[in-house]
């Protein structure tokens, strides 16, 4: 079980890695397609690959037109649900260009395991400063 803690870990930080780089088509893979994102901004169903790339790439010109430039991920904690079915919180700091803290980021994350691969089922961006904690 561990194990398959640390796997759905590392496929959190790899997506969070390849998100920075800005490439809706990088990203998309670790969506399970359809799924769902959740934000202040809405609730968005991304019911196909072209969708998930055509909605990372307005969240992630919004971001940079903000100034964002790079994130640094403070924390990462899952919890498995069931075999093919894992919770992931997430939080980080986003940066901008000249290294100023731009603003902090929280996620929580469902991820499901098909085909022998973990990826996004859901993202529901939360609000960094209420802690929550898997025990």
């Amino acid at each position: 079980m561990q194990n398959e803690i640390e796997l759905v870990e590392r496929t959190y930080r790899a997506y969070f890695t390849v998100f920075q780089m800005g490439n809706p088509r990088a990203i998309t893979p670790y969506y399970q397609i359809p799924s769902i994102f959740v934000s202040a901004a809405g609730t968005f169903a991304l019911t196909s690959v072209k969708e998930a790339e055509e909605f990372l790439e307005r969240s992630i010109y919004a971001l940079r037109k903000r100034g964002y430039a790079r994130s640094v991920l403070t924390s990462v904690q899952a919890k498995l649900l069931a075999d093919d079915l894992a919770l992931v919180h997430a939080r980080g700091d986003r940066f901008t260009k000249e290294g100023d803290l731009f603003e902090r980021m929280s996620g929580l994350y469902t991820l499901r395991q098909t085909e022998g691969t973990w990826r996004i089922a859901t993202a529901v961006m939360t609000d960094p400063e209420r802690a929550l904690a898997f025990a």
